[in-house]
């Protein structure tokens, strides 16, 4: 079963160290107000923990703690609660451990192959962790179609290559999917068009744009889609089947 200090640096969210800076130590030393980690904590595993929660959840020293945000940290009082951030990371903290707790009693005869949840598990670099679906949908809701196309081209530049996204071939299919099952096919269309440009070998996708056509009544526009399809699978009955049911 995992040890107890191995599950302190599985913590989700925000930096969560509670210690008051000695000028002539390292901001890491002489470590109090230690609520949620073990009181022998070392200075080294809490400088690993910090910085595995700060890579995994996108926040700096600042968002948790009392200090200037280009200020050195020997200037931070680290043992201060007045931050909701950090109040709301101890919970989580502890949340995480009943997590990986739950799952170690559960499989008690595996708990060598389970996979550990930490904070990067949900938030892959995001201090907000939704999923990019989310994102999207949440855009279009408030702004349009439009405007959450151009907020998945933003984060695709700025993301792409991470593990904060999920800019695979599959996911706009997925936002097409949905949308089209909701009836809402220009969205639908918008973002099967959209993963067009990315994935322009995608018969699939293809295929999914013609069915939509279809459901909006534009049946040469579909049956062009659709045999692009074909023409990229030749071999799928799938779509064949699909092309002839059009016909």
């Amino acid at each position: 079963m995992q040890s107890k200090k191995l599950a302190v640096r599985s913590v989700p969210f925000c930096v969560i160290l509670f210690f008051t800076v000695d000028a002539s130590a390292g901001i890491f030393d002489d470590a109090r107000n230690l609520q949620v980690l073990p009181e022998d904590t070392t200075s080294e595993e809490l400088r690993d923990t910090m910085r595995s929660i700060a890579t995994a959840t996108g926040n700096r020293c600042f968002a948790c703690h009392v200090g200037e945000i280009e200020a050195d940290l020997s200037t931070y009082d680290f043992s201060l609660d007045e931050k909701d951030k950090k109040l709301t990371a101890r919970k989580m903290i502890e949340m995480t451990r009943e997590i990986n707790a739950t799952l170690a009693r559960a499989f008690p005869d595996t708990t060598d192959e389970l996979v550990t949840v930490s904070c990067a598990t949900c938030h892959r670099g995001q201090t907000r962790p939704l999923m990019i679906e989310d994102v999207l949908a949440e855009v279009e809701n408030n702004e349009g179609v439009e405007q959450s196309i151009a907020r998945y081209r933003e984060l695709r530049e700025k993301y792409y290559g991470s593990y904060a996204y999920d800019f695979s071939e599959r996911m706009l299919m997925r936002m097409a999917e949905t949308y089209g099952a909701e009836n809402e096919l220009a969205s639908a269309i918008a973002y099967i068009n959209l993963n067009l440009e990315y994935f322009p070998e995608s018969s699939r996708s293809y295929l999914l744009r013609g069915e939509l056509l279809a459901e909006l009544g534009d049946i040469e526009a579909a049956r062009s889609s659709m045999e692009k399809a074909l023409e990229l699978e030749p071999q799928s009955r799938w779509i064949r089947q699909r092309l002839d049911n059009l016909k």
